[in-house]
């Protein structure tokens, strides 16, 4: 029997809605969201009992949908109702996603529970139609005319299908429910656990980027070396032609801010392990907004008003990049689509922990991309977009502020402007240190007595760089590229340096090696260790608790050399 037209577009109804509810449907669709498409979809088979849905859209007991299959086919009066039955039922879960104990046709019962991941319906599991009294014969008579099926057939498949008490009706019920929450629980662990296997797996991108960029900072750093090292030699020779002198002083300004730059990663990427130190907030924020402008779109506009007369705080170096850094990265991560980014410092008086007026140095950073409902408190949330795994990641950020803030004995603050702009606002306390007022004098400078030099550093260019600047003030230089090399000499030659200066980072030793096994052997000579990396480095910091041992960070001017030598060697005491 040709099926009436009316009846094949609510069968087609039927199954457009099935699958909205249909896991493998809707993980297949080119349009699905992250977390599906993430699925292992082979444990998803194996959970879901290998079947489109636990137990089939037939549920516990298959015999009773055939009936209503065998209704559809007869395309009669009772194939209308078993289809209407169908669509309603699944209308109700798509708009209330609530379990539903529904009456289907032949006063049957049926359960539907949703089952949801990440907090959408993803899936449903069917209880199966269920019977509450068995069928009476003019029950079976109506059914054998809506199906076409013959008296024993149809008498077959009625013994088949469940009859059970209410009691027994609730606990198939329940035991519905708690093996979709079971489902649930299963599909959102296999879900965290991809997100966390991801999230690993770029933690350790990031982790090889970092340990990439730090040695390619520390060799660029050797080359920048060599520039300013043999550019303000020829400076310092004076005598140059007004162009040449020009070309020379921009050549070394360039370099100065690649070695600013290459000081802001490597510090970035350095200990966590750091002391304390006189942190500068000002040149951080410049160098990484420096740093920042390869991230910063077309549409986003970068105003900056730097107006904090103190900008000095105590501190690890490291913490104050860290909170410098989540704070504008925070703040260009939610002007994807474009807007204001301002960045602001003043100084003002708080009263601190103690209940004593103290003055704080202020950093301000907002933007025009968020809003917080009126009426309510900020949060950390209130500033984050709202898809989830950007959540996740803006929240890490904050909460890390926070901590890192406290831990200085500052203060963090946000806020809004109703509709328009988001704030956030970290307040640290400024350094008081006598030392201070005397930061940026000149120092003194005397011309050294002639020395002997050796230099160790496993480049040759930079170990030549340093011995012409070093012949221009008079000293004798011997040069070795390996620790190996400086062993053999030490051990072969009577005659032992006046000073040492030493590539920290080389192949077979580094500085921290070669500095105990000096010590071993008695040695009283000078070291100056010379490196790309920050003195916070630890293996660093162990080397400069050793008597004699002084550090200069590559890259360096001709001048902060000779600076550096006279100071080690005792001739001129700098800074006092």
């Amino acid at each position: 029997m040709k099926k009436e037209t009316g009846l094949q577009q609510l069968e087609a109804t039927r199954d457009k809605l099935l699958k909205s509810l249909n896991l493998f449907d809707l993980a297949a669709a080119a349009d699905a969201p992250a977390y599906l498409k993430s699925l292992n979809m082979a444990f998803v088979g194996t959970l879901l009992s290998g079947a489109d849905m636990p137990f089939g859209m037939d549920g516990l007991n298959p015999e009773a949908s055939q009936i209503c299959r065998e209704c559809v086919k007869q395309s009669g009066k009772m194939a209308r109702s078993c289809l209407q039955s169908d669509i309603e039922l699944l209308q109700i879960i798509n708009k209330t996603g609530e379990d539903q104990i529904h009456e289907a046709p032949f006063d049957m019962i049926e359960g539907a529970f949703p089952v949801r991941l990440q907090g959408h319906i993803v899936h449903c599991l069917w209880s199966g139609k269920l019977r509450t009294k068995a069928f009476s014969d003019a029950e079976i008579g109506q059914m054998i005319e809506a199906t076409g099926l013959s008296k024993k057939e149809l008498e077959q498949l009625v013994l088949e299908i469940p009859v059970l008490t209410r009691k027994q009706v609730e606990q198939t019920m329940t035991i519905c429910r708690r093996l979709r929450t079971g489902i649930e629980q299963a599909l959102n662990g296999h879900v965290r656990a991809n997100e966390l296997t991801r999230q690993l797996m770029q933690s350790e991108r990031t982790q090889s980027l970092g340990t990439l960029s730090g040695g390619v900072a520390h060799h660029f750093n050797n080359l920048l070396s060599i520039i300013l090292g043999y550019s303000s030699m020829v400076l310092n020779r004076g005598k140059l032609a007004t162009e040449a002198e020009e070309a020379l002083h921009k050549i070394s300004e360039a370099a100065q801010r690649g070695r600013r730059l290459t000081e802001e990663v490597l510090a970035f990427l350095g200990s966590d392990m750091e002391e304390e130190a006189l942190c500068r907030i000002h040149e951080m924020l410049s160098n990484s907004l420096s740093l920042l402008e390869s991230q910063v779109s077309g549409g986003v506009k970068v105003e900056s008003q730097l107006n904090a007369k103190h900008d000095a705080v105590m501190a690890p170096p490291g913490s104050i990049r860290q909170i410098v850094f989540n704070l504008l990265t925070n703040a260009v991560d939610t002007l994807s689509a474009g807007g204001v980014l301002t960045v602001k410092t003043s100084n003002v008086n708080m009263k601190n922990e103690e209940g004593k007026e103290q003055e704080f140095f202020c950093l301000e950073v907002s933007d025009n991309s968020m809003v917080v409902k009126p009426g309510r408190t900020p949060t950390a949330s209130d500033v984050l977009p709202h898809e989830t795994a950007e959540l996740s990641r803006h929240g890490l950020k904050l909460s890390s502020l926070y901590g890192m803030v406290g831990q200085l004995d500052g203060v963090v603050m946000m806020s809004t402007e109703p509709g328009t702009i988001s704030r956030v606002q970290v307040f640290l306390p400024v350094a008081v240190d006598k030392k201070l007022a005397k930061e940026d004098e000149m120092r003194a400078r005397s011309h050294l007595a002639p020395s002997h030099i050796w230099v160790v550093d496993d480049d040759p260019i930079f170990c030549a760089m340093c011995r012409q600047l070093l012949l221009d003030e008079g000293h004798s230089v011997e040069q070795m590229t390996s620790g190996r090399d400086l062993h053999e000499r030490w051990l072969s030659q009577a005659k032992k340096p006046d000073l040492i200066v030493l590539d920290f980072s080389m192949p077979e030793f580094n500085g921290l090696q070669l500095c105990e096994w000096l010590k071993n052997k008695g040695s009283q000579v000078p070291v100056i260790l010379v490196s790309g990396f920050a003195p916070s480095q630890p293996d660093i910091r162990k080397a400069l608790k050793m008597k004699k041992t002084a550090f200069l960070q590559k890259p360096f001017t001709s001048r902060e050399l000779t600076d550096t030598i006279t100071m080690v060697l005792g001739e001129t005491l700098i800074g006092e």
